[in-house]
């Protein structure tokens, strides 16, 4: 469950009721004036009292105006016109010309909002701020953790609806994925990736280049690339589900002697109960200086997630956009 900290939205000039507005008002312009006010007063005071007849942790749970935001603000290009759909009750936002509703979360074009139940919601985890240290688990999480748990869990678990993806990055097919991979030589080594992310990754390249001339844990971060692992697709059975790897929007940076460190969490949990308990300090990682690059051009690092994966970046802006607007995970 996640909830937006509004002392940080506000701090940042972004308030829920003036996003609603704005959206509703934008997209009556042609209506009257008296129209445009009613539409706006009605769907804020709707969206007030809902907040005050909720507990204070679940006030603005979920949010789809904000999540929907999100999207518009990292992929503005493609991503615009949040609006709401009075016939079908439930905000969409515009995807390349389609329509796909909030669902819950789900994003599903109206012809598939019947399967809401099929589906996992797109947002349901957040990006930390840093990563998560095993001092702070608490005994629940910990069991949670346990690989026999985890695996019964991530069996069963929903996956998701892959129209947005399809949407932003034409892949309801391997042939067509394929057709938008490009194989470059990347920070020295040859690496296939979805043509969309590889400006992103140039500038990436850049700035690490420029930094290594200066600082050496980043010089020595680049000497010590043995590969890195771009496209690779991976299809779940009877599922819709991928990997980023099968989008071709993830990498994998491996360094010498991988296999030799701590560097996912799956692997080593295979031999060590205890994989959890690894502190950060004992895992391999890139230098902090590089993490906050491919940051910054929308991609998060999988050394902050608890399923950790040190070696792995994945272009996921909308996620980066949410963590800077102050949203926060609900334990």
């Amino acid at each position: 469950m996640i909830r937006p900290a509004s002392r940080h939205l506000k701090r940042a000039g972004i308030f829920p009721e003036r996003l609603l507005a704005e959206e509703v008002y934008g997209r009556y312009t042609s209506g009257s004036m008296v129209y445009r006010t009613l539409c706006c007063a009605g769907i804020i005071l709707f969206t007030i009292l809902s907040s005050l007849a909720a507990e204070p942790a679940q006030r603005q749970t979920d949010n789809p105006h904000i999540i929907l935001r999100s999207l518009v603000t990292a992929y503005p290009e493609q991503v615009t016109d949040i609006d709401y759909d009075f016939d079908v009750g439930d905000w969409y936002v515009s995807v390349n010309g389609t329509r796909l509703y909030w669902a819950e979360g789900r994003l599903l074009p109206r012809n598939e909002l019947h399967r809401i139940s099929e589906w996992r919601p797109y947002v349901d985890y957040l990006y930390p701020d840093k990563i998560p240290h095993p001092e702070d688990f608490s005994p629940d999480l910990l069991e949670q953790l346990n690989s026999r748990v985890l695996e019964v869990r991530r069996s069963n678990a929903k996956p998701y609806n892959i129209t947005l993806y399809d949407l932003l990055y034409d892949g309801a097919t391997r042939r067509r994925i394929e057709a938008n991979i490009i194989r470059e030589d990347y920070l020295g080594k040859r690496v296939s990736a979805h043509r969309a992310i590889f400006p992103r990754l140039r500038v990436i390249e850049s700035r690490i280049y420029e930094l290594a001339a200066r600082d050496q844990e980043v010089r020595e971060f680049l000497d010590n690339i043995q590969s890195i692992e771009g496209y690779n697709w991976r299809e779940v059975a009877d599922r819709p589900l991928r990997s980023n790897h099968s989008w071709g929007l993830a990498i994998d940076i491996m360094p010498r002697g991988w296999k030799n460190k701590n560097i996912y969490w799956h692997w080593i949990s295979q031999f060590n109960d205890e994989w959890m308990l690894i502190p950060p300090d004992r895992r391999w990682a890139p230098p902090d200086k590089v993490i906050e690059i491919f940051e910054a051009e929308g991609f998060i690092w999988g050394g902050k997630w608890l399923l950790w994966d040190t070696i792995h970046f994945e272009y996921r802006p909308e996620l980066l956009v949410l963590q800077r607007w102050g949203y926060v995970r609900e334990e």
